[in-house]
């Protein structure tokens, strides 16, 4: 039996290369005879710069940035291999400017900034990218891309033209944007933005509503945030007359998209569906007999835009079968119903038992490779005692 193992990252307890291969190590001990072929897979957060180094033979390159609130940091990006015409770089915004990056008590909503990302896709293009896929996702950011765009030399002044400080808390004070400083080489480097969310970049469904919440914003943060994002889309207005507020996708990654899509040559993609075309995804579909994908939680967010349900579609366009695990899983009817309709078959959580969170977390590879392990046998057995045709 051809087995594909396509999972995300099992968020704060292992990446996706990691799971994928606790996965193997499961299916071969439950059938020894299996083929395995590993696809680990980001829908645009954490683990998209592994991911498409992963399944095109690329490279890593270490460049010296910061993190969201200007602490040193190591951070990475990856040209794609397997000869794309293109010199193309893999940068997510999560390893220098996410969340995690940060700890709890130096998270600052209002402070936090995108710059250190600038920094990364500033190396990956003077080391000779001319193309770049830059993943939305993890962020600990609500500054609309604004410290990305300083990182080029982009100058964000106020009514008395000084430069207003990095981060999100500052744009209230936001009068207009300067690009003197930019060449114009930078303004047309092909950004695709990899984006699992569809939020506007403003009001109740954008960046700071929904999202500044889960980084530290207070209420009245909050408010804050979301008036200088709309006072952010208002100059970008008036600099070169595109209208992004209201645009899909421009409230991802605390409200990075949206100034992507105002200041660069940048488009977005849904996450996924980036990720599968640029790992052949296809033909590794067209491999298997079966598919085996999982992330942290599958949950009523997993069949939109995630990768189980990302790869279950693909997987189902060409008959193959797609099980799902997850640390923890949903038995929500409605849910499981859309899982179905993604051609995901069945789902198993990894946890063996009761146990305290921290716990779960440590054992995380190991519980997938139990389970793995499981599931492998049950399909042999399958395998094994299918009725044959009649004579």
């Amino acid at each position: 039996m051809r087995i594909l193992l396509a999972p995300d990252s099992f968020k704060e307890a292992a990446s996706a290369e990691a799971i994928a291969q606790a996965m193997a190590r499961g299916i071969m001990r439950g059938d020894p005879q299996a083929e395995c072929r590993l696809l680990p897979l980001s829908d645009g957060g954490e683990g998209l710069t592994h991911a498409l180094v992963h399944a095109t033979g690329g490279t890593l390159h270490d460049v010296e940035t910061v993190d969201a609130v200007g602490h040193p940091i190591i951070a990475q990006f990856g040209f794609l291999g397997n000869k794309h015409t293109s010199r193309t770089a893999a940068v997510e915004l999560a390893s220098a400017s996410g969340l995690e990056q940060v700890s709890p008590a130096d998270r600052d909503p209002m402070a936090a900034s995108t710059f250190g990302t600038g920094l990364l896709i500033r190396a990956a293009i003077d080391a000779g990218a001319d193309r770049i896929v830059l993943g939305l996702g993890g962020s600990a950011t609500t500054d609309g891309g604004t410290g990305l765009a300083h990182a080029f030399g982009f100058r964000f002044l106020d009514a008395h033209d000084s430069d207003i400080p990095l981060g999100g808390g500052a744009l209230v004070d936001l009068a207009r944007i300067d690009d003197s400083r930019v060449s114009d080489s930078i303004k047309n480097v092909p950004i695709v933005l990899a984006c699992d969310v569809t939020n506007p970049l403003t009001g109740p469904e954008g960046a700071a509503h929904v999202f500044a919440p889960q980084k530290g914003a207070t209420a009245t943060q909050v408010e804050l945030l979301d008036q200088g994002l709309a006072n952010l889309a208002r100059a970008i207005m008036q600099y070169n007359g595109r209208d992004i507020e209201h645009t899909p996708g421009a409230g991802a990654a605390g409200g990075t998209g949206g100034g992507m899509l105002g200041l660069f040559n940048a488009t977005v993609k849904p996450g996924i569906e980036l990720v599968l075309n640029l790992a052949h995804g296809r033909e590794a579909c067209a491999w298997a007999d079966v598919v085996i994908t999982g992330e942290g939680s599958i949950d009523s967010q997993t069949p939109y835009g995630k990768v189980p349900s990302g790869i279950a579609k693909l997987a189902q366009s060409q008959g193959k079968p797609t099980i799902a695990i997850g640390g923890t899983v949903t038995r929500d009817p409605h849910t499981v119903e859309a899982l179905n309709e993604t051609g995901i078959i069945a789902t198993f959580g990894i946890a063996p038992g009761p146990a305290d969170l921290t716990t779960l977390i440590a054992n995380t590879e190991r519980n997938v490779e139990i389970t793995c392990a499981a599931i492998a046998s049950t399909l042999r057995i399958t395998a094994a005692t299918s009725p044959c045709e009649s004579a």
